[in-house]
């Protein structure tokens, strides 16, 4: 029985089966191929892939355990033809996978998707020219009948699909870059680190995203780009559109539109490119004037804080708060900051503004008309005279507010003050306050047009500042009627 089981658990499986695992559990392989990508090599060692495995396992049930030994030994994966060959004689064993097999684990990552350089963008580039350059020179007769010229087609569409395919990866690889850089940013925010290994980290991770950004996102937005042209040759749509046009020449319609769709196609990934290119390089120009801010503090730390932090603590052992000759102030305006700056009117051509000044203007007008001269209040508003001369004066104050003409606004207290502030000599804002109170309560004996308007109380305060004094008071609302009711 003991037997029989060591033989199941050997027993090899087929490639079929062997995928399955493998993409079933693909984090094992993903985790390979990242290694391999920051090693630039194009093997994964027989002892990378046993960590992994031993990793992954460690929390799956005994069945898969076994199942997944099973499918990653080596033997299985060289007899289920996931792997090319195998290198012993070099040091730690070398596994060279097929390339099918780890594009498609590629696929399933975002992660693992290549970043585009230079030098392959030529290499699709040469080719595209080579062809431009092999239909001119006549050895192709462009006849459908002709078995050389249609598999040299096929090359060319197989060529510009691998193109785009590569290209869209990149872009989703680039659009990716946000969490990448949250990932390099996150020892930056670390609350216990010292100063040299924030300086080194900051350093590190800036250095890898200046890399992305000149290594992998310029030139591939070169790349895109219709308006570049190369020294050896000329930019990718120059060269597709001479391609179309001698397909088009030739009376191979259908194969010139697929040229051009093709175009078309590698243009529509020029946008996306173009912004995630810019967002990097503004956090690249961000966070050098970060390292910039960070040297000047630091600097400024250095030589002017700790020794003034030293003589504190070395000329009296009471004293200890730092004294004010390590600060340096501006020479042009000290805390300018701290003052607001001027807040202009910007109502333009706005309706309602010159619709309120008229309407003020009128109202204005109507309160000489009935009311006549405001001095006769002024008799009364002493601040130093007894109660019944307030009081006299209040009453007086009362009897001109119910005859003063109103307009909507959201605070009356504000419209009747800036009426009646420069109307007599001796003026009391709080009688006001106090009058449009009394208003509030006395809305149903209010005579000319005050019938029209009613008075609404809000939660809301406001100030105001006369006299010398800041008065604050519950903003108080004069609502139409008349409009309400239409």
């Amino acid at each position: 029985m003991a037997v029989s089981m060591l033989k199941n658990e050997y027993k090899q499986l087929g490639t079929v089966e062997t995928l399955q695992a493998m993409l079933t559990h693909r984090k094992i392989l993903s985790e390979c191929i990242k290694q391999m990508d920051s090693q630039k090599v194009n093997y994964i060692t027989e002892e990378q892939i046993f960590t992994q495995l031993k990793l992954y396992t460690q929390h799956v049930k005994a069945d898969v355990r076994r199942r997944l030994r099973i499918a990653f030994a080596t033997d299985n994966l060289l007899n289920a033809n996931i792997i090319m060959d195998v290198d012993a004689t070099q040091g730690p064993t070398r596994l060279y996978f097929q390339s099918s097999v780890l594009d498609v684990v590629r696929l399933c990552d975002v992660s693992l998707f290549k970043k585009l350089t230079d030098v392959q963008l030529k290499t699709h580039l040469q080719f595209l020219n080579q062809t431009q350059q092999a239909l001119v020179s006549g050895q192709y007769s462009f006849l459908d009948e002709d078995p050389d010229f249609v598999e040299f087609m096929d090359n060319v569409f197989m060529q510009l699909g691998r193109l785009l395919s590569d290209i869209k990866q990149n872009v989703t690889k680039m659009q990716s870059v946000g969490q990448e850089l949250e990932q390099l940013t996150a020892t930056s925010i670390q609350t216990h680190i010292d100063t040299q290994t924030y300086i080194s980290a900051k350093q590190v991770w800036l250095d890898e995203i200046v890399h992305l950004y000149e290594r992998h996102m310029l030139p591939v937005l070169l790349f895109l780009n219709p308006d570049t042209t190369y020294a050896e040759y000329e930019g990718l749509h120059a060269i597709i559109l001479k391609i179309s046009q001698i397909l088009d020449s030739h009376q191979h319609v259908r194969l010139a539109h697929s040229c051009q769709s093709y175009a078309l196609s590698l243009l529509n990934f020029y946008r996306p490119i173009e912004q995630t290119a810019s967002a990097v390089n503004r956090f690249i120009h961000k966070q050098r004037d970060s390292i910039e801010r960070f040297n000047a503090l630091e600097h400024f730390y250095q030589h002017s804080v700790r020794s003034a932090l030293h003589n504190a603590y070395s000329n009296s052992l009471t004293k200890s708060k730092l004294g004010s000759e390590g600060i340096v102030l501006p020479d042009f305006v000290i805390q300018q900051k701290g003052f607001r700056r001027p807040v202009g009117f910007a109502f333009h051509h706005s309706d309602a503004y010159f619709k309120n000044i008229f309407n003020e203007l009128d109202a204005r007008c109507q309160d000489l008309k009935h009311i006549g001269d405001f001095t006769q209040v002024s008799g009364f508003t002493r601040y130093d005279k007894v109660a019944d001369e307030r009081q006299q004066r209040f009453e007086r104050l009362c009897e001109v507010l119910q005859q003063m003409t109103l307009r909507p606004t959201d605070d009356v207290i504000q419209m009747l003050h800036q009426r009646l502030q420069d109307e007599f000599p001796e003026y009391a804002l709080y009688d006001v306050i106090s009058g449009v109170q009394v208003l509030v309560s006395q809305q149903q004996s209010r005579t000319n047009n005050a019938n029209n308007f009613r008075f609404m109380t809000t939660n809301r305060f406001a100030q105001i500042q006369h006299a010398h004094q800041t008065y604050r008071y519950r903003k108080i609302r004069c609502v139409s009627t008349e409009i309400k009711e239409n």
